[in-house]
């Protein structure tokens, strides 16, 4: 019998890792949790909460052994390709044995930050985080413009950095590759294909069910309140700030 490869995904709030995740479990043998660490919940796929009787609130039994959490969730005999969600204010002590660990594979998705930031707001601002194509089409009202709140964004940018740089030394010091994907990207099967290449699989897909519809994409005039004010302040950014942004 093939062993199970075991795998996470590094991401962050916003950056499309849902979808992402909807359309690498369309491989066959795939099974990929999500948040699985969220301090609010235990983020496992849906038909694993049952199977592994660990209910998605209950968070204390999933912290009182986190180390036996790791391996039941790895430990999997149905699965070909086993794996979940690492993000920014999940990064505990049980993390770091799983990003040293050169067996658990790493994928890494991200997006500019600004745009992660105000898609944070826009959720925030209006209580819809996901929108399943199954779901009534939403009444066609105009959305609301949000505030970009400068140094609420300084700290998200400063958390994010401080994340992105923890991970990466760890990766550096122990000599791991990792397989970079974009927001742009999660959408397309080529890329899909390429990380099921990356995890040592060979089944090839053409196309995604949607499951999860990204809103259109709109300029950032058009979502943003105090749109002069943001225009201004990234205007007077240094090269360094720039730089920060990845």
């Amino acid at each position: 019998m093939q062993s199970c490869q075991k795998f996470v995904l590094i991401a962050s709030p916003r950056t499309g890792s849902q979808a992402l995740n909807r359309h690498l479990n369309q491989y066959d043998g795939m099974v990929m949790h999500g948040e699985v660490f969220n301090p609010n919940f235990v983020g496992l796929r849906p038909d694993y909460h049952e199977k592994i009787d660990l209910p998605r609130e209950r968070v204390d039994l999933r912290d009182a052994e986190p180390e036996r959490f790791i391996a039941r969730i790895f430990d999997d005999p149905s699965a070909r390709f086993v794996g979940f969600h690492i993000f920014p204010d999940q990064t505990r002590p049980a993390m770091l044995p799983v990003l040293e660990d050169e067996s658990v594979k790493k994928l890494w998705l991200v997006r500019n930050p600004i745009a992660s930031f105000v898609s944070l707001l826009e959720a925030e601002a209006s209580g819809i985080w996901m929108v399943h194509a199954a779901d009534p089409a939403p009444a066609d009202s105009p959305r609301k413009k949000v505030y970009f709140d400068i140094d609420r964004f300084n700290g998200f940018l400063r958390e994010l950095n401080l994340f992105r740089a923890k991970i990466r030394s760890v990766l550096f010091e122990t000599r791991q590759p990792y397989f970079p994907i974009h927001y742009s990207d999660i959408a397309d099967p080529l890329v899909g294909n390429a990380i099921i290449a990356y995890l040592g699989g060979s089944q090839r897909l053409d196309h995604f069910r949607t499951e999860i519809l990204k809103p259109p994409q709109r300029p950032f005039v058009d979502r943003i309140e105090n749109y002069w004010e943001f225009v201004t302040y990234f205007r007077a950014a240094s090269t360094d700030d720039l730089y920060a942004f990845g």
